[in-house]
């Protein structure tokens, strides 16, 4: 019986010791469940926030009858849809500034310096522009970019030419259109910044204008360079 006794007294240390590691075991597991259970909680909380940067302002906008269908990201400072939505034209109104256009032009035709006579769009429309300098217009910050895969320039544009004759010198939207008040031509006071797109056969022609002292100029050029990065053609 003593025996007996001597023995559990030895074997009952040993039991408790295997208990204890056992509870203590159980419990670290359940720290370490508890931990990664927090750290899964604080990934999946922050993890939408690193993924979902901010979205662009204003909304996309796909042309209706545009002869280059496109779809643009129209900035919530314009005035949307474009009035009008034609075949060669599209041009949107900045909401508070009167002199604020955004425009794009696939030109039919149009007056070259001194001609009263309406003529075909050149194969080279940037090296035509680009020659209009004799005639008082000047360029700067002249950038090389891309359009949707197409290759383009975008240009800062001044005039000095009061003239008249710069009249439906940069295009028209419509065959036979009246120079002056049918078609585009740069004009001084305004600040324009410009983009000579070729796409296929066609010259796409996109603009920025505003009053040449505008405070907002800078602020209204970088909106028309966030439309061009956005432009997709269809």
């Amino acid at each position: 019986m003593r025996r007996l006794a001597l023995a559990f007294s030895i074997l009952r240390p040993a039991v408790s010791m295997t208990r204890y590691r056992i509870a203590v075991a159980a419990s670290l597991s359940a720290f370490t469940l508890l931990v990664m259970a927090g750290c899964s909680s604080a990934a999946s909380t922050s993890a939408p926030a690193k993924a979902s940067p901010s979205s662009p302002a204003g909304q996309t906008y796909a042309s209706k009858a545009f002869v280059v269908p496109l779809t643009v990201t129209v900035d919530a400072s314009l005035r949307s849809p474009p009035n009008p939505d034609s075949r060669n034209l599209l041009s949107w109104d900045a909401a508070h500034d009167p002199s604020g256009k955004v425009r794009f032009l696939v030109p039919v035709s149009l007056y070259r310096p001194g001609s009263s006579a309406p003529q075909a769009p050149p194969r080279d429309y940037l090296a035509y522009l680009q020659g209009l300098t004799i005639y008082g217009v000047k360029y700067s910050d002249v950038t090389k970019i891309t359009v949707d895969g197409h290759p383009a320039t975008l240009m800062s544009v001044t005039s000095t030419n009061d003239s008249g004759l710069l009249d439906g010198s940069t295009g028209c939207p419509k065959v036979g259109a009246d120079r002056s008040e049918g078609c585009f031509g740069f004009q001084p006071g305004r600040g324009i910044r410009i983009a000579v797109i070729p796409v296929g056969n066609r010259t796409l022609l996109a603009w920025a204008r505003t009053s040449k002292d505008s405070p907002d100029t800078a602020a209204f050029f970088a909106v028309f360079e966030r439309m061009l990065k956005s432009i997709r053609f269809r």
